[in-house]
């Protein structure tokens, strides 16, 4: 098919990411899930830095041509985003784009920038449509001062890129709160919507094998350790675990996301808020979906004790996986659980896996005991944790509670009537 046929049949749609994979986690895998969403519906384009052999794998089963940048012969130059924001016309030229685009996709102060640039320099009739995934106000609180200050800057650079978008999509209900109000000033997109991610297939279709934790207990979390230790509740963790640990035998806590250049740095820093002699965490590198999801098919419990997530796609994947799982309330995730508990679209008991969290350093030592205690009662009784699990799992997958977001994500996109229905039925 060509791309004169494409542009007369259906919408072309250039998505602005680093790459097309999900090694990367929350933003990265919803790009591919947009990417999957629009299959079918849109000829759909995706700018990388490098294409690895699962990121093209990813892209051939979505129906998603990869963008490469141009290289020179000769340039060392190490790819980053700034190929994407600022030297675009070297590295992604014109003539190795699309030569018509409909909708320019971009990525809140990831790729926004890039997106804009590129749809004004290349493509200046086409659409701008940003998807946010970050809550900088609140979430660099916890990074450290000079990034606590900069926060509001983040978000007024944010704000300048989207004005007069078509749309923003804003990433479950704590983001799109947040930024309803701010698009009540000067700067803001034409329309704002709610995007509620979908689980992966990859954990919706994992069937997992419970176990009663005799033999071992292995406590699974996913992120980055260093400099983040507070934002993602990494010492909050550590506590929490010593402490159950005086009651459980058998406990293994695998951390998840490590990068290697600082092993020893994550190592120091969880074994410092671990405080135990009978303890050693087991740290792992950043995994693709698949290896987050073997870690969860042999974990008894899953912990996302931010104490500020804008979402928690770990979270909800563990949730699809039907493995037992404690979420923060300080999340996206636990505003969407509550919301739709309440609308009975999932079962009450759901509400049990949520966690009260406070963010004052001051109430560590109370916040460490809250989720000890519920460490403990769920690896106390693990029959009645996979069960209730499988029973999430099987509610979370019933209610279809995506449906409504991707329509309107779809329709943002040129994408109405039976195509967007047919497409959110998948």
């Amino acid at each position: 098919m060509t791309l004169e046929v494409e542009r007369s049949e259906v919408p072309i749609i250039l998505l602005i990411n680093d790459e097309y994979g999900t090694s990367k986690g929350g933003v990265s895998t919803i790009n591919c899930q947009v990417g999957g969403t629009l299959k079918d519906k849109a000829a759909v384009y995706c700018t990388v830095l490098r294409v690895e052999k699962q990121d093209q794998e990813a892209a051939n089963g979505d129906g998603v041509r990869l963008i490469k940048p141009r290289q020179v012969r000769g340039d060392k130059t190490e790819p980053s985003v700034d190929w994407l924001t600022f030297q675009f016309r070297t590295y992604y030229p014109k003539e190795n784009l699309p030569p018509h685009v409909d909708v320019v996709i971009g990525h809140a102060h990831v790729t926004d920038t890039a997106a804009r640039n590129i749809k004004d320099e290349y493509y200046e009739k086409a659409e701008l449509i940003t998807i946010t995934h970050v809550l900088p106000e609140d979430t660099d609180y916890f990074r450290g001062n000079h990034r606590a200050i900069k926060a509001s800057e983040k978000e007024k650079n944010m704000l300048d890129i989207v004005d007069n978008a078509k749309a923003a999509f804003s990433v479950g209900p704590r983001i799109y709160k947040h930024f309803t109000n701010k698009y009540r000033g000067k700067k803001r997109p034409r329309d704002h919507f709610m995007l509620l991610p979908r689980s992966s297939k990859i954990f919706e279709q994992a069937h997992i094998k419970p176990d009663s934790g005799d033999d071992e207990k292995v406590v699974l979390s996913v992120g980055r350790v260093k400099n983040v230790e507070h934002l993602k509740g990494y010492n909050l963790v550590g506590r929490s675990i010593s402490i159950a640990a005086r009651y459980l035998e058998f406990l293994r806590w695998v951390a998840r996301g490590i990068s290697e250049d600082d092993f020893e740095r994550s190592l120091k820093i969880l074994e410092d808020n671990l405080d135990s002699g009978d303890l050693i965490p087991t740290l792992r590198p950043y995994g693709t979906q698949e290896d987050i999801l073997e870690d969860m098919m042999t974990a008894h419990l899953v912990l996302m004790p931010s104490r500020s997530e804008p979402f928690g796609l770990v979270g909800l994947e563990a949730i699809a996986a039907g493995v037992p799982v404690l979420i923060s309330d300080q999340s996206g995730l636990a505003d969407m659980i509550k919301t739709f508990v309440d609308e009975k679209k999932f079962p009450r008991g759901l509400l049990n896996r949520i966690v009260k969290t406070s963010v004052r350093d001051s109430d560590m030592e109370e916040n460490a005991k809250t989720w000890a205690d519920k460490i403990r009662e769920t690896l106390t009784d693990t029959e009645t944790a996979f069960d209730d699990a499988k029973k999430f799992k099987a509610a979370l997958l019933k209610s279809k509670y995506w449906e409504d977001s991707q329509n309107d994500f779809l329709q943002a996109c040129g994408i109405t009537g039976s195509a967007a229905q047919a497409q959110s039925s998948k």
